[in-house]
C-alpha cells in the first residue's frame, strides 16, 4: 500500500469512527498513523499524518466529552493541539493545497477557542482567510469567537465594534465568494446564520456601522513613532481588543484595564488605596509596553550605538551578533516570558491559591504541588477567559509534566534558559544554514540566528500580552460573579483616574 493510499485508509477509518462514536477506531487510527510515521515520508505526507492525527483525537475526545462533560483538564485536546500545532509549523505545511492548509489553520483555531484562547484563535482564523478569503468555516468561526470575545470586552465602543464584525463573519459564510469545503455545509449555515440573529437582536447593527471608523486614531508626532505605531499595529502587540481585528489606527493605544472590582471594607487596613493588584497590573502593562518598545528599537537599528564603540570583543568566527540592539531583543524575550510568571502570582493571590512566592511560575500555578493534578479551585470552574489562561499555560515546556500543546515549545524554554542562566550564542541571521546547527561545542549553551531569535521574541510579547488580556477577562468573569451575589447589598464606589502621561518620567529631583 502506498503512502497516499495508507493515508486514505485511514481518513476514513477516522470519519466512521467519529460518526460511530466508535473509540477503538480512533484508537486503531492513531496506531496505524504511528506506524505510518515509521516510514521515509515526503514532508507533505508528514504533515498530513499529523493533520489526520488531530483528527483521530478529535474523535476521541468526540466521544470522551459525553463521559466528561465540561472539565479543564481533556488530555485528547492537549493532544489533538498538539498535532495540529505541529502540522502547520511542519516545512510540508506550506506545499498542501491551499484547503487543507486551510482546514488545518481553522480547525486548530476552533479547538483554540473552545478551551477560551479567542485571542490566539482570531490570528489563526486570519491567517487561513489569507490563504483563501472566501474560506466559509474560517469566515463563520471567526465570527463566532468574535462574539464571544465582544462579551468579555468592558468598553462599550470596541465591544460593539468586535460585534458587527462578529455578525459580518457570520453572514458572509451565505454570500456568493463563500468557498465551502464540505458537500453538504446545511448545518453549519444554519448555526451561523442562527448567532447572526442573535447578535442583531442584542445589538443595532446599523448605528454602529454608521459610527465605527476603525482608521481614526494617533499615528505619532515623529516618522520613527509612526514607524513604532506600524509595527506594533501588524504585529498585534497593543493592549487593545480592537487590534485583534488587524492593524486598524484607532487600535494604536493601550487601553486594557481590570474591570471594577469588589472587596470588603474590613479586608485591608489601608481601606482608602486601591487594592494592590491594582498597582500590580499597571506595573505589568508597563514592563510589556517597555519590553515591546525595547524589541521594536533592537529589531530595527541599523547604526552602531555610541555605547557599543571601544568594547573590545571576541570574533569566535561563526558571525557573533554583538551590540546594544541585540541585547534589547534579548531583553524583550526575557521581560515578556518574566510576564507569564508575574500573571502567574496575580492569580495566585486574586483566587487566593496560598502558593509560595518563591514557587509560583506561569507552568505550576494551576497545579498541587508536586503533583501533576489540577487545583480543587479550577476543576471544572465556570471562568472560560481562566480556562484559557491555563490553556495558553500549556504552551509552554515543562521539565516535570513534559506535556505541551505547541510544537516550538521545547525552543522557548531553551532558549528562556539560556538567556537567564546559560550561553545564548546569537549569530547573523543569513550566517544561520552555515554555521549553527542548534547548540554549541558539547552542548556549551544553545546557538541561534538573529533573526530567529527575532521572531520568537515577538511569539513571546504576543503570549505575554494574550495573557494580560485573559486575566483581565477573568477577573472580570469573577467581578460579575459578585455584583450578582451581592444583589441588594449596599455598595460603596472609589473612583480611580488614569495616570497623566506627563508624570511618566524621572524626577529631575
Amino acid at each position: 500500500m502506498t503512502d497516499a493510499q495508507a493515508l486514505a485508509h485511514i481518513g476514513e477509518l477516522i470519519d466512521d469512527a467519529f460518526d460511530a462514536s466508535f473509540e477503538r477506531g480512533a484508537k486503531r487510527a492513531l496506531y496505524l498513523l504511528d506506524e505510518l510515521s515509521k516510514r521515509e515520508l515526503a514532508d507533505t505526507d508528514v504533515a498530513l499524518v499529523e493533520y489526520f492525527r488531530a483528527n483521530a483525537w478529535a474523535a476521541r475526545s468526540h466521544i470522551a466529552t459525553g463521559r466528561r462533560s465540561w472539565s479543564w483538564e481533556v488530555p485528547e485536546l492537549q493532544a489533538e493541539l498538539l498535532a495540529l500545532s505541529r502540522a502547520s509549523n511542519h516545512p510540508g505545511f506550506t506545499s498542501l493545497d491551499k484547503v487543507r492548509r486551510c482546514q488545518i489553520l481553522t480547525n486548530h483555531a476552533n479547538l483554540l477557542n473552545i478551551v477560551g484562547r479567542s485571542i490566539d484563535a482570531i490570528a489563526l482564523w486570519d491567517k487561513a482567510l489569507k490563504i483563501i478569503p472566501g474560506f466559509a468555516m474560517a469566515r463563520g468561526n471567526r465570527g463566532y469567537g468574535l462574539k464571544g470575545y465582544a462579551g468579555m470586552v468592558v468598553d462599550d465602543r470596541a465591544r460593539a465594534t468586535l460585534a458587527l464584525q462578529a455578525f459580518d463573519g457570520l453572514r458572509s459564510t451565505m454570500a456568493d465568494d463563500a468557498l465551502h469545503d464540505s458537500i453538504d455545509p446545511r448545518a453549519a449555515l444554519a448555526f451561523f446564520a442562527g448567532q447572526a440573529q442573535e447578535l442583531a437582536g442584542a445589538v443595532n447593527i446599523d448605528a454602529v456601522r454608521a459610527t465605527q471608523d476603525l482608521d481614526r486614531g494617533e499615528e505619532g508626532r515623529s516618522k520613527v513613532e509612526r514607524a513604532y505605531r506600524r509595527w506594533c499595529l501588524e504585529h498585534r502587540l497593543f493592549l487593545c481588543p480592537l487590534n485583534d481585528l488587524g492593524p486598524h489606527l484607532t487600535a494604536a493605544t493601550d487601553d486594557l484595564m481590570l474591570p471594577p472590582l469588589i472587596e470588603e471594607v474590613n479586608d485591608r487596613p489601608d481601606g482608602h488605596l486601591p487594592p494592590p493588584i491594582v498597582g500590580f497590573f499597571s506595573q505589568m502593562k508597563q514592563e510589556y509596553v517597555s519590553a515591546r518598545f525595547m524589541l521594536f528599537e533592537g529589531m530595527s537599528s541599523t547604526r552602531v550605538h555610541y555605547s557599543d564603540r571601544g568594547v573590545t570583543l571576541t570574533d569566535t568566527l561563526d558571525y557573533p551578533l554583538y551590540s546594544l540592539a541585540s541585547e534589547r531583543v534579548r531583553t524583550a524575550f526575557r521581560i515578556a516570558y518574566s510576564l507569564l510568571d508575574k500573571v502567574a502570582f496575580l492569580v495566585d493571590r486574586y483566587w487566593a491559591l496560598g502558593k509560595a512566592p518563591d514557587r509560583i511560575s506561569f507552568k505550576n500555578v494551576w497545579m498541587v504541588e508536586n503533583k501533576a493534578r489540577l487545583l480543587p479551585q479550577f476543576e471544572k470552574r465556570d471562568n472560560l477567559p481562566l480556562r484559557g489562561l491555563f490553556w495558553l499555560s500549556k504552551e509552554l515546556f515543562d521539565d516535570q509534566l513534559k506535556q505541551t500543546t505547541a510544537a516550538d515549545a521545547r525552543e522557548l524554554h531553551s532558549i528562556r534558559n539560556a538567556l537567564e542562566h546559560t550561553y545564548l550564542s546569537v549569530s547573523e541571521g543569513w550566517a544561520k544554514p552555515f554555521m549553527i546547527n542548534g547548540t554549541n561545542d558539547k552542548g556549551f549553551g544553545v546557538a541561534i540566528g538573529s533573526d530567529e531569535l527575532e521572531a520568537k521574541a515577538i511569539r513571546v510579547m504576543q503570549m505575554a500580552r494574550s495573557a494580560l488580556f485573559y486575566v483581565s477577562f477573568a477577573i472580570g468573569v469573577e467581578e460579575r460573579k459578585k455584583q450578582s451575589a451581592d444583589h441588594g447589598r449596599f455598595i460603596g464606589s472609589m473612583p480611580l483616574y488614569g495616570l497623566d502621561d506627563r508624570r511618566k518620567r524621572r524626577d529631575p529631583s
